[in-house]
């Protein structure tokens, strides 16, 4: 089923009506060939690393969450050896997930056009993007994952403080309002509006999604369902962008992996 149903193209404002995905990205249909864990053990952990998976692990028991055992490995990056993604970066990244979205949505060419034209957006996709955006003949797959990058655009406006908070990801985020951010200004609004969110709340997002994915991929092993609700896409397509968001592995975005 698609997110939007209906768009029109008047100065890019749109009517637009979100609804729930029916198929899973490629990645997270793979989650059982992955590993529980990274094959790193014996962390000697920072105090703020521990500091936040203690809050992490917390908020998964509230949750009935499983949290993984071992107190010595499953760790984000401690705060002095992270450099988050510059402001410019991220705005980037956000238009471009933005224009893969509509694309996925079968957006007519010229709507597609004028959506270039008004933030030059075919010069922020990757190769393997642009490859994807300018095909004729775009795969049914690609065209999934190029809708469930929805997920991806959100997490970009929460870190750029267009969305106030990330909410528990067990529904599909509301794509009507988040492109809406966009499309009401010009390039050049969207960049100086935004409000780059500071590297400890950005991390505090990246340890418990990480705790979250690894919850679900260990469910997927055993070969059952995504605890206390949680959908294994939205949680695959956050932890991505989190990791890009914190330079994990600095990996660039076509290369990102989500160890768990």
């Amino acid at each position: 089923m698609n997110r939007l149903t209906t768009i029109l193209t008047v100065g890019f404002l749109a009517t637009l009506f979100g609804c729930g995905q029916d198929k899973s990205n490629d990645e997270s249909n793979n989650t059982a060939n992955q590993p529980i864990t990274k094959p790193v053990e014996n962390i000697v952990a920072t105090k703020d690393q521990k500091e936040r998976r203690a809050r992490s692990e917390a908020f998964c028991k509230s949750k009935g969450i499983p949290v993984y055992g071992n107190p010595n490995s499953l760790f984000v990056d401690p705060e002095d050896k992270v450099t988050i993604r510059t402001k410019d970066e991220i705005v980037d990244r956000a238009m471009a997930l933005c224009y893969l979205e509509l694309i996925s949505e079968k957006a007519d060419k010229k709507m597609l056009a004028e959506f270039d034209k008004k933030y030059n957006v075919i010069s922020k996709l990757t190769a393997a993007e642009k490859e994807f955006a300018l095909s004729d003949h775009p795969t049914e797959q690609q065209m999934t994952n190029a809708n469930w990058r929805a997920e991806s655009y959100h997490a970009m406006l929460w870190a750029l403080g267009y969305i106030d908070g990330l909410k528990y990801p067990n529904e599909v985020c509301n794509v009507s309002d988040d492109v809406k951010h966009l499309f009401s200004k010009t390039e050049k609004e969207f960049r100086d509006d935004a409000k780059l969110r500071s590297k400890v709340e950005i991390l505090d997002q990246a340890d418990l999604i990480l705790r979250l994915d690894w919850a679900c991929v260990n469910a997927s092993v055993k070969n059952e369902v995504a605890p206390s609700g949680l959908d294994k896409s939205i949680v695959y397509e956050r932890h991505y962008s989190l990791n890009w968001l914190i330079k994990f592995l600095n990996q660039d975005w076509d290369k990102v992996t989500t160890d768990t």
